[in-house]
């Protein structure tokens, strides 16, 4: 969707494959790792904002969702949806696609948390950068969430 942020492209690596001949569970993590370092560049959390202000962002919890095996080589594409956010956290929602067929491959949604590293404390985004999210969450805002969004992991039992 136009409205979304890609966050990553790139193929599948040889060192992600595991002992099965797919890319190891770890690895999509990694993946979703690198995109989000790219989705702080993209609200302007660069490496240089970050050293200047000494600010930076946590993951606080993640939940990740292994729909499709991946194989060496294979063209990957990450985007990332802003779901909500307030002064201090950002709730993402990230896409795993082919990068070919646009098949959705995996998911995860993760909640970040803002902090001020001088303090190591969560600390309200400064003005630039809450503009910019407040920005995207307008851009954003106006979609459907993703069906996997807000799910929790759970096995289901019968009612007695």
């Amino acid at each position: 969707m136009a409205t979304e942020l890609k966050v990553f492209d790139g193929p599948v690596l040889p060192e992600w494959i595991d002992y099965n001949g797919h890319m190891n569970d770890a690895c999509y993590v990694l993946v979703f790792s690198k995109a989000i370092d790219e989705f702080m560049v993209q609200i302007g959390l660069d490496e240089a904002f970050r050293a200047e202000y000494q600010v930076s962002v946590y993951t606080l919890q993640s939940m990740v969702h292994y729909l499709r095996e991946v194989s060496l080589g294979e063209p990957l594409q990450v985007d990332a949806r802003l779901l909500e956010s307030d002064a201090k956290k950002l709730r993402v929602f990230f896409t795993m696609r082919h990068g070919d067929s646009g098949m959705e491959l995996a998911a995860m949604e993760t909640l970040l948390l803002h902090m001020d590293m001088s303090a190591h404390r969560a600390a309200p985004m400064l003005p630039a950068t809450a503009d910019r999210v407040a920005t995207l969450q307008q851009r954003q805002g106006n979609q459907d969430w993703p069906a996997l969004a807000g799910r929790s992991i759970a096995l289901t039992r019968p009612r007695s």
